[in-house]
C-alpha cells in the first residue's frame, strides 16, 4: 500500500487528564529551583549575546528593543512548549524538577510564564512567595500549577 492510499479516520479531540503524581514525587526544594531557573535564564542570555552582534554599529534604544522583544517571544515559546509537551524545562531535567497540573493547557503555560516575568521584573519578589510552607511561588499560584521532583 502507499502512502498517498492510506484513509485517515476522524479522531475526537478532548483533553487528557495528565496521569497522576508517582508516591514519591514531592515539592521541589528551593534550591533546585533557583538553579533550574538560573540554567533557562542563561540560555536566554546566551541567545542574546549571540544575536547582539548582528545589531547595527550605532546601538540605538530601537534595535535594543527590538533584540529584548525577540528574547521575550522566543522565551514565552521556549517556557510554554516545554512545560505543555515534557513538564519541564532543560533546567528543570539538569536538576529533576517538573511542573504538575491537574491538566496543563496553553493557558496555564502562558499564566506561568507571565508569573516568572512578573517576578523577574519585580526583583523577585514573586519568587519570595515560596518561602512561604506552601512552597508556591507566584508563578505557580497564578497558572494552579506545582513544582515536584521525584523522590531521592
Amino acid at each position: 500500500m502507499r502512502f498517498d492510499e492510506v484513509e485517515l479516520e476522524p479522531v475526537p479531540f478532548a483533553v487528557v487528564d495528565s496521569p497522576p503524581l508517582s508516591p514519591t514525587a514531592h515539592p521541589a526544594s528551593r534550591l533546585r529551583r533557583l538553579f533550574a531557573l538560573l540554567i533557562d535564564l542563561s540560555l536566554f542570555v546566551a541567545l542574546a549575546l549571540a544575536l547582539s552582534p548582528l545589531l547595527p554599529a550605532a546601538n540605538g534604544w530601537m534595535s535594543i528593543a527590538g533584540l529584548a522583544g525577540f528574547v521575550v517571544v522566543v522565551s514565552y515559546y521556549y517556557f510554554a512548549g516545554t512545560w505543555m509537551l515534557w513538564g519541564k524545562t532543560i533546567g528543570g531535567t539538569i536538576f529533576d524538577v517538573r511542573i504538575v497540573a491537574p491538566t496543563m493547557t496553553l493557558r496555564h503555560a502562558t499564566l506561568r510564564w507571565v508569573g516568572v516575568y512578573l517576578s523577574l521584573l519585580t526583583g523577585g519578589i514573586g519568587f519570595l512567595f515560596a518561602l512561604l510552607p506552601s512552597r508556591r511561588s507566584l508563578a505557580d499560584r497564578l497558572s494552579g500549577t506545582e513544582c515536584v521532583t521525584a523522590g531521592d
